[in-house]
């Protein structure tokens, strides 16, 4: 019987490996394994794994039986909030099963185990207790395999499965195997039939609309996995369903596109997703194509929709819309902090011809002044035209939800590129970091991690742990979130997270790498020197409040001089600092809503130096604070 038979169907991953000893000698004396099974969330994993992993050691009856042998280990949701692994190891000699059964309870036995038996379906079960964590491991020989779990329905399903088989008898899943035999130090299978599902342990019972929407368009990814002292490294290839999304269809079919946003994106950026074809035009035709044959309701809304909009504002959304567009897409989250809690999100369009691209845009926002009551309003910062203009419906028509939050955004242009967001204050602060240059290509991190990728994609991922990892918490549930916490010295050994696809029709490469670099928090705020560790500084509070609408504050200069301001979202001023080559440096304030002094310190090079004073809501000093 093939291994893969007795896999139940809900699995969402599984692993495959021929080596399972030498494999795991590999992985486990791996600095990143190292580093991971410190995790507080994988202890119990990690402390049954060492125990197995030491009775194979020291007996070579199993040495031999699970050595170099072909392993499967399957890892499926069984709780709302947890998950267990099955293994399934092919023993081959069926001849010898008797004899192998009694040595692995005997040896279990030596170990200290209890041992019962029980039967399923005409099956036996070893069950072994383990007298300290009262543990159970559960043991079954079906056929030529030993099947093992730490969860019975999983060892129940494993036997159910050998007469009715699923995921083994898929020809996606067949040609999934084929795409990576042999490649790597194991290999990775993704069923995305069940990744919805298993997911929700993490987002708090919900379903994550993205998650949807590719597990619904996709049969299975085969992926092969290394690791050395740098990075854990997977590759591979998903397989589209027939059914898929056709906004996943259309991206898949439409090629890719040259990613270049980074050299204009700014240096805070948490998390970046750039999106490329090879032309809009070519990828909404492919997207009006699939969709007519796929779901002709949602057709005939698109293109009514599309209709109206063309026929309110009397301009071509393909010819002054889409025309100037080159193809890449790039959406960043940055980190939260310069404009209070919220993170910043921008969009960037690359054009063919930036004057192209204005001209367009000029000549659309000129019809809509001349056809609607919707005020279009330009304002000048710093040399840079800033606009706002009302463009619901536009980019979800054409590009899907992933856009939404671009439905009312202010615009400019920076190099190449159309530059959007919801919130002008964010543009304002991207402008600032362009013109000081701190972009994320300099970046020492994003360097490294995208020097491992091709420079055209479909769609590429990157993730700054440190910058991103504030932001997680309203994504999980509370005990994720918990989890995260206890394991932030781990996540942030692994600083940048990252993923590509590069579409091919019916299918598409997909690479993952997780970059390793050991964390030391004691390296985060250096020591510095200062002969002015206590001093006072004698300045009275300021009081400022300055009631603006949002485009008003366009004429606020965050920078004034070598000042940082950030302001309430009722545009009282929150903190101003001075900056030097573009970092915290020199004196700090921060104001409660009222105007009323906060806090009063210093900065040198972005850590904070020296006496830092709290005063309370009422204006009377509360503690100081040395560093």
């Amino acid at each position: 019987m093939q291994q893969i038979y007795l896999i139940p169907k809900d699995a969402a991953f599984i692993v495959s490996t021929s080596d399972p000893i030498g494999d795991w000698k590999k992985f486990s004396g791996s600095p990143t394994w190292q580093c991971l099974k410190k995790s507080k969330s994988i202890e119990e994993i990690t402390l049954h794994v060492d125990m197995l992993d030491s009775i194979i050691q020291s007996n070579q009856l199993l040495l031999s039986l699970v050595g170099k042998r072909d392993m499967l280990i399957s890892i499926h949701k069984t709780k709302a909030t947890d998950f267990d692994f099955l293994a399934v190891v092919d023993i081959q000699k069926i001849s010898k099963i008797d004899m192998v059964k009694d040595q692995v309870e005997n040896i279990l036995k030596m170990a200290g185990y209890a041992v019962t038996h029980r039967q399923y379906d005409g099956i036996n079960i070893l069950e072994m207790r383990d007298p300290e964590t009262k543990d159970i491991l559960y043991i079954s020989f079906i056929e030529n395999h030993l099947v093992a779990s730490y969860t019975s329905k999983l060892v129940t399903a494993a036997i159910d499965a050998r007469k009715q088989p699923t995921i083994g008898l898929e020809s996606a899943f067949v040609e999934a195997e084929k795409l990576v035999a042999g490649k790597g130090l194991m290999q990775l299978y993704i069923n995305y039939r069940s990744l919805p599902e298993f997911m929700t342990i993490y987002l708090g019972g919900e379903t994550n609309e993205y998650i949807d929407i590719f597990s619904k368009s996709m049969n299975y990814a085969g992926l092969y996995f290394d690791t050395n002292k740098d990075k854990i490294e997977v590759k591979g290839y998903t397989l589209r369903k027939d059914t898929a999304d056709p906004y996943v269809t259309a991206l898949l079919n439409s090629g890719k596109h040259k990613m270049k946003a980074h050299e204009i994106l700014s240096s805070r950026t948490a998390l970046y997703t750039n999106i490329g074809f090879d032309d809009p035009v070519t990828f909404i035709k492919e997207l009006e194509s699939v969709l007519s044959v796929s779901d002709k309701q949602v057709y005939d809304s698109y293109s009514s929709s599309r209709k109206k909009i063309e026929n309110l504002f009397g301009f071509s959304l393909e010819e002054n819309f889409l025309s100037w567009m080159s193809g890449e897409f790039a959406i960043a989250q940055l980190e939260a902090g310069l404009l209070g809690r919220e993170p910043e999100v921008i969009l960037a369009i690359h054009a063919k011809n930036i004057k192209d691209a204005r001209k367009n845009m000029e000549f659309i926002e000129k019809k809509i002044k001349s056809r609607t009551p919707i005020k279009v309003k330009s304002v000048d910062y710093k040399g840079f035209e800033i606009n706002y203009i009302e463009m619901k419906g536009f980019f979800r028509l054409f590009f899907g939800s992933l856009f939404d939050k671009f439905e009312k955004p202010y615009y400019t242009y920076i190099g190449d590129y159309v530059v959007l967001s919801n919130r002008s204050a964010s543009l304002l602060s991207f402008i600032e970091d362009y013109e000081q240059k701190n972009l994320l290509k300099n970046i020492d991190g994003f360097k490294k991690a995208y020097s491992s990728f091709e420079s055209s994609s479909t769609v590429f991922v990157y993730t700054d742990i440190h910058k991103f990892f504030p932001q997680l918490q309203p994504l999980v549930n509370r005990a994720t979130w918990v989890d995260f916490q206890q394991n932030k010295e781990i996540l942030y050994s692994f600083p940048y997270w990252n993923m590509q696809i590069v579409g091919d029709g019916q299918s598409a490469s997909l690479h993952y790498v997780m970059n390793y670099d050991p964390y030391n928090p004691e390296a985060e705020v250096p020591n510095i020197e200062t002969d002015e560790e206590d001093e006072e500084m004698e300045e009275d509070a300021e009081s400022e409040k300055e009631l603006m609408s949002e485009l008003q504050r366009f004429y606020v200069e965050k920078f004034q001089g070598n000042v940082l301001r950030e302001f309430y979202p009722e545009g009282a001023l929150k903190s101003e600092t001075e900056i030097k080559d573009g970092k915290r440096h020199g004196r700090h304030r921060e104001y409660y809503e009222d105007g009323i002094l906060k806090v009063r310190g210093k900065y040198s090079k972005n850590q904070p130096k020296g006496t830092w004073k709290y005063y309370t809501e009422e204006g009377k000093f509360e503690r100081k604070e040395k560093f």
